[in-house]
């Protein structure tokens, strides 16, 4: 049992008890984790153990509040990558430019969040810098003593268990949720294959390696979930909201944000000295969401080396194209909007459960815009 830092909220106690002492999902190595450290941590080992297992890739989670702010596949870098991620020379190995790529999916969102990733951590750990914790298969000595010294010391280290439990919707054991006096149990048995197998409504599939992040990120995420995916890695997330259109719609912003951080102007920012990759990262998403306030603009300045770029507001209209983009969601769905909005922002493959109740006119939005449309077996509701 692990007496945790806090729970919900500062002046609530909390504790963590594996179901069988004999297989923990984890080893605490360092710090103290809070109960929504412990669930963001659960969330991200179980997103990257799936992907990895299903791709034979390294893979990176991002989670914050229990949803991932980004996922990732270790995949090689692309022309321009450097530049956009603006960590200098990019790491080799698949572990390191996963973890780059996944946090930089929402810079605002990957600050103070809980990273997971499929292998070991060597040579990495700088690269988990304004991160909360980590947890991984294993640490090296190095950079065990890394990580510790992060956060004033308080820097969380687990080391995940990949032979311990799976969690509900990845094995057939119950779910139980005790509250307001009452116990809730769900069968959370999970169907045969990856997405409970998969079938192409129209088109020709897309990058495989897109499916297989869209699917987990949208699996993970609180419902109605939408993932936009590109070249193995999130770029927006819409989650929470009580209809699926505002998630989209929320999905498609970060999206457009990092589409436009591509943006010459952004990426030509030079900013003073001392200021580092995370603080660069998160103002210049700040620069491509547009609308900053009077305060928030002199702030920007005061990060410049050139303060009057502070002023500047891009010509968006010269942000490159997006192409080749997959959109997931975590539930069927009627609306051919979502279907405009995402070719809007490049969209070729729409990755549904079945069940629509108008597939027809969605098959046609489909083939109007040349998107192809993929169905999943499976739902994934997550509250």
């Amino acid at each position: 049992m692990i007496a945790l830092s806090r729970g919900l909220n500062p002046h609530e106690t909390a504790l963590a008890e594996p179901l069988d002492p004999g297989e923990p999902p984890f080893e605490l190595l360092h710090g103290s984790p809070s109960y929504i450290n412990v669930l963001d941590a659960l969330g991200a080992w179980e997103a990257v153990r799936a992907l990895r297992d299903h791709t034979g890739t390294e893979a990176c989670a991002s989670f914050k509040h229990t949803s991932p702010a980004g996922i990732a596949l270790g995949l090689p870098s692309l022309p321009g990558d450097e530049e956009f991620l603006d960590s200098g020379r990019l790491p080799p190995g698949q572990l390191g430019r996963a973890v780059v790529r996944a946090r930089s999916t929402a810079p605002k969102c990957s600050y103070g969040d809980f990273v997971a990733v499929s292998g070991p951590v060597t040579t990495e750990a700088p690269l988990f810098a304004h991160a909360i914790g980590v947890i991984a298969p294993d640490f090296t000595p190095e950079a065990l003593a890394a990580l510790s010294r992060f956060n004033g010391g308080r820097f969380i280290v687990l080391r995940g268990n990949p032979a311990g439990p799976r969690s509900a919707g990845s094995t057939p054991v119950p779910e139980t949720l005790e509250t307001a006096g009452l116990r809730l149990t769900r069968s959370a048995a999970p169907l045969s294959g990856f997405a409970g197998g998969v079938r192409t409504e129209t088109g020709t599939p897309g990058r495989p390696e897109d499916l297989a992040v869209a699917v987990t990120a949208v699996r993970h995420a609180q419902s109605n979930a939408m993932a936009f995916v590109v070249d193995g890695a999130t770029i927006g997330i819409g989650m929470g909201q009580q209809n699926r259109l505002d998630c989209t719609r929320l999905a498609a912003a970060r999206a457009r944000t990092w589409q436009r951080r591509h943006h010459p102007d952004v990426l030509g920012l030079r900013f003073r000295e001392g200021i580092g990759p995370a603080e660069r990262a998160v103002w210049r998403a700040r620069l491509a969401e547009g609308d900053l306030t009077a305060s928030v603009r002199a702030e920007f300045a005061d990060m410049l080396l050139h303060p009057a770029d502070a002023g500047t507001e891009p010509d968006w209209s010269r942000t490159p194209p997006l192409s080749g983009v997959t959109l997931a969601a975590d539930n069927h769905f009627p609306f051919v909007e979502v279907v405009e909005l995402a070719a809007r922002l490049g969209v070729t493959q729409l990755v549904t459960p079945a069940g629509s109740t108008d597939a027809g006119a969605l098959r046609d939005a489909c083939a109007e815009h040349g998107m192809s449309w993929v169905v999943t077996g499976e739902r994934f509701f997550r509250h």
